[in-house]
């Protein structure tokens, strides 16, 4: 082989090789290259968007604590529970602000219902906020009502001047023929499930709860004996009881 002939093999093997590097080393190099610089970009955004948080960061810290703040006074501005012995008492109390000008007849009681949450749950910044399981719950009532338009005025003041969360929903009275105003307010009672606020009885201390004789009977014989003396004790017969007893017993 003549020597220009291995030369140009030389330069053939050269070019080839060139193109080779480029393909396999430089272009791939190239490829990851791109790629890193589009990482950086990204990651000094995310740096740039930390900083300007960062620098922020008291901000969010008061607002935050001013949120608490206002979540816990929202909280305790509801009950942790109702129950039908809070309503009672409550509607009891009711009719003592004015006793001389309001009475409540009648009450019908519906069942809680939950109130769904009809917010958003997202901030300007995309961030989703998670429910973090507190629940409200709404109880109807249907309160008839007696009273004067002084009475009413002064039933209105009390519902609204409680601390626990309530809501007069409608108000339908009419004067009857005495002059005082009849009918129906519907109240209803919220409270919050999920708050760890423990609940509170009531204190019906000095309110009558239910009695043993429900029909309000004397104790002792109803049979007054022949001569006017006083009967026997609960729970003794006397003869004319016995042998009536014997005659059924017979029978």
């Amino acid at each position: 082989m003549k020597k220009n002939e291995i030369m140009l093999l030389l330069v053939v093997f050269g070019i080839l090789a060139l193109v080779v590097s480029w393909q396999l080393i430089y272009k791939n190099n190239q490829t990851k290259t791109q790629e890193i610089e589009a990482e950086n970009t990204e990651l000094q955004q995310t740096v740039d968007r930390l900083e300007i948080l960062n620098g922020k960061k008291p901000e969010y810290i008061t607002a935050i604590e001013q949120m608490k703040t206002t979540d816990d006074r929202i909280i305790d501005s509801f009950a942790s529970g109702v129950r039908v012995e809070d309503q009672v008492m409550y509607l009891y109390n009711m009719e003592l602000v004015d006793a001389n000008d309001v009475r409540v007849p009648n009450v019908s009681l519906e069942a809680a219902q939950i109130v769904p949450y009809e917010g958003t749950l997202a901030t300007s910044e995309g961030y989703e906020l998670h429910d973090d399981g507190i629940g409200m719950y709404r109880l109807g009532t249907t309160v008839g009502m007696t009273t004067t338009n002084n009475g009413l005025k002064n039933v209105l003041n009390y519902i609204y001047g409680m601390d626990s969360k309530k809501s007069v929903t409608g108000v339908a009275l009419m004067t009857d023929v005495d002059g005082y105003l009849t009918g129906n307010m519907q109240l209803d009672f919220f409270y919050l499930t999920g708050t760890e606020v423990p609940y509170v009885e009531q204190n019906i201390s000095g309110v009558s709860t239910g009695t043993t004789n429900i029909f309000g009977v004397l104790n002792g014989s109803a049979v007054q004996p022949v001569g006017g003396q006083s009967g026997d004790l609960e729970g003794e017969m006397t003869d004319t009881e016995g042998e009536a007893a014997e005659a059924e017993g017979e029978d």
